[in-house]
């Protein structure tokens, strides 16, 4: 782990004497075989996406914990996120620039959700109810996704599992390489230059639901792009993406759940 900044000196020590050696591979790593903590995202917190072009460039963002929805759909916060389907959060910055670095298209993308008290694993009572739309279009079900169950800080304590389960923190990836959704998704960023993440209940408004712990980490900042990883085997892209990444990320404090069912 590398700390750039003097102010959070202290949580990265925490960080590496909870051990290191114990942190989740599982959940740093997505479903493509990239370590996302090589570009500054967290082991878990936030959500991670990851995106692979057609060119095989590589876009990876992470939108900070801090920022994601906490309650229950139609009392929770932030209030413009109540719903069905309800928003998780919101991933600005995938403008025309990105767009043209990913080569026209995806290739793939997987997205990470660590998520408190989710309620869809086996036998949970949201079990198979609740799908995940990203910019209106449906990501997979919920109770489908492999997840490990972590501390706040991302170290693995207890087993993989299905879904996002009762009382536990999970993190888990969605991913697909399916060329109609991946097609869909692409479009729909040409005409509005983000991400919105949801969740669409078939029972609404029986859960509460915490996106906000973990490690409260963003490598995106107020009109800079994403993390943009040239192809390594294609010709070096121009300077102004080898530049994007540098300096956004920021490993911040890690936040634990207040608030209670």
């Amino acid at each position: 782990m590398i700390c750039h900044l003097d102010k959070i000196a202290a949580a990265c020590a925490i960080a590496l004497v909870s051990g290191a050696a114990s942190a989740s591979a599982f959940t740093s790593t997505s479903p493509t075989g990239f370590d996302v903590t090589t570009v500054g995202a967290s082991t878990v917190g936030g959500i991670v996406v990851e995106a692979v072009g057609t060119n095989g460039a590589r876009v990876v963002s992470q939108l900070a914990a801090s920022s994601l929805f906490s309650g229950y759909y139609d009392d929770g916060t932030p209030v413009a996120y109540r719903g069905n389907p309800g928003t998780i959060g919101i991933q600005t910055g995938y403008n025309s620039s990105v767009l043209s670095a990913l080569g026209g298209g995806f290739q793939s993308l997987s997205i990470r959700f660590t998520l408190s008290d989710g309620d869809t694993g086996a036998g949970d009572f949201d079990d198979d109810d609740n799908n995940l739309l990203v910019n209106g279009i449906n990501f997979g079900n919920w109770s489908d996704v492999v997840t490990q169950q972590t501390n706040s800080l991302g170290t693995q304590i207890g087993a993989a599992s299905t879904g996002f389960r009762n009382s536990i923190l999970d993190t888990g990836w969605f991913s697909t390489t399916d060329s109609v959704t991946l097609s869909s998704l692409y479009a729909s960023l040409s005409v509005t230059p983000s991400l919105t993440f949801q969740v669409q209940d078939s029972d609404p408004y029986d859960n509460f639901y915490d996106f906000t712990q973990g490690i409260d980490s963003s490598i995106i900042n107020v009109g800079q792009g994403p993390v943009v990883t040239p192809p390594t085997t294609a010709v070096p892209e121009p300077a102004s993406f080898a530049l994007m990444g540098l300096g956004l990320a920021a490993l911040g404090a890690v936040r634990r759940k207040t608030a209670g069912k």
